[in-house]
């Protein structure tokens, strides 16, 4: 009898031990990325966490970073579809899919990406989360890297003085804030923006500090202005296929987990906060010329650009629009408190 019920152990045993094998195996995670290798996404924000992530699985679940599968448009449902396991995109570059999104582009907000970017992640998690905008992915985080800022190659001291120039705009919100300063919108992802501006297919664009120096395009636009929380923002994410994630064990998911969420934009927007700064201090050392909108002007440009709020609030379905906005607002001055840093 004891021999059988030692048997009996022995066999569950072995059964258990098959059992954690299969539930903690090896996954490596095809990430396609369409930046250039060089990029501070990638070598500062991408590889760093992804080292992290290997690193607190003890190696069971490794990030393969690849060339790019498709176009930086397609690269979310490159992930929905399977075709790779995780990417990092822009929000925008798929116009009126995600539409909640859209909050976080709305003008003057903050200029500091890391208060924007944690105010941003904590309404989208508080009141957009459970409305499956990524269904087929799980969303491990989205942020904020620093307000769009007008630059041009035109050197002109009014906005005014702009009227019918060709700017580059990465999304539908900012086409309408665009037209509404009198702008004419030409409509592009960001890795085609330097042929455009070197050829002289447009004459700007709404860009951050950081990507300005990273892709070479001060040389090509001299002029910048500069408003308070920006003429809008960029809603980066990244995300992971849901078949892709539901094959990883349930305590590396747990371990995955603590790495992302509100740690994950923490730590992405505060380099891009860094790298911000550290690029305007280079812009203004190379001579870029700054007009900053302020007084009679800002007003004015509060009232003419009111109207994209609105327009927000209508489009944006399913949702307490507006209680969700003034949740962000507050919670703007409430991350500036905590970090004890302006907003702008």
């Amino acid at each position: 009898m004891i021999k059988q019920v030692s048997k009996w152990v022995g066999v569950a045993a072995v059964a258990l031990a098959a059992s954690t094998s299969v539930q903690a195996q090896n996954i490596t995670l095809r990430f396609s990325n369409w930046l250039p290798p060089t990029h501070p996404m990638v070598t500062e924000m991408l590889n760093p966490w992804a080292k992290d992530v290997e690193k607190a699985t003890e190696g069971r679940v490794k990030i393969q970073v690849l060339p790019p599968l498709g176009t930086p448009a397609s690269h979310y449902d490159l992930v929905r579809n399977g075709v790779a396991d995780m990417t990092i995109g822009v929000h925008s570059y798929t116009p009126e899919r995600f539409k909640l999104t859209e909050m976080v582009e709305l003008p003057m907000t903050a200029e500091n990406a890391q208060v924007n970017s944690l105010a941003y992640w904590r309404t989208y998690q508080k009141y957009f989360m459970g409305k499956n905008e990524h269904a087929g992915t799980k969303l491990l985080g989205a942020w904020v890297p620093g307000s769009y800022q007008l630059w041009t190659a035109a050197k002109v001291d009014s906005l005014d003085k702009l009227d019918g120039t060709k700017i580059r705009i990465p999304g539908v919100l900012v086409e309408r804030i665009a037209k509404l300063l009198g702008l004419v919108s030409i409509s592009s992802t960001l890795t085609e923006a330097y042929d455009q501006i070197s050829r002289g297919i447009i004459d700007g664009m709404f860009q951050n500090y950081t990507t300005v120096i990273d892709f070479n395009l001060s040389r090509f636009m001299p002029n910048l202005f500069l408003l308070p929380g920006g003429f809008s923002a960029s809603s980066q994410f990244l995300v992971v296929n849901e078949r892709s994630w539901q094959r990883i064990s349930e305590a590396d998911r747990a371990t995955i987990d603590a790495l992302s969420g509100e740690a994950l934009v923490k730590r992405f927007s505060g380099i891009w906060q860094k790298n911000n700064m550290a690029a305007f201090d280079r812009l203004s050392s190379e001579g870029i010329k700054v007009h900053r909108i302020e007084g009679e002007q800002l007003e004015a440009m509060k009232t003419k650009l009111a109207v994209i709020e609105q327009q927000w609030l209508s489009e944006a379905k399913g949702v307490d629009a507006q209680e969700a906005l003034n949740f962000y607002r507050a919670e703007l001055d409430r991350v500036a408190a905590e970090l004890g840093v302006p907003k702008d």
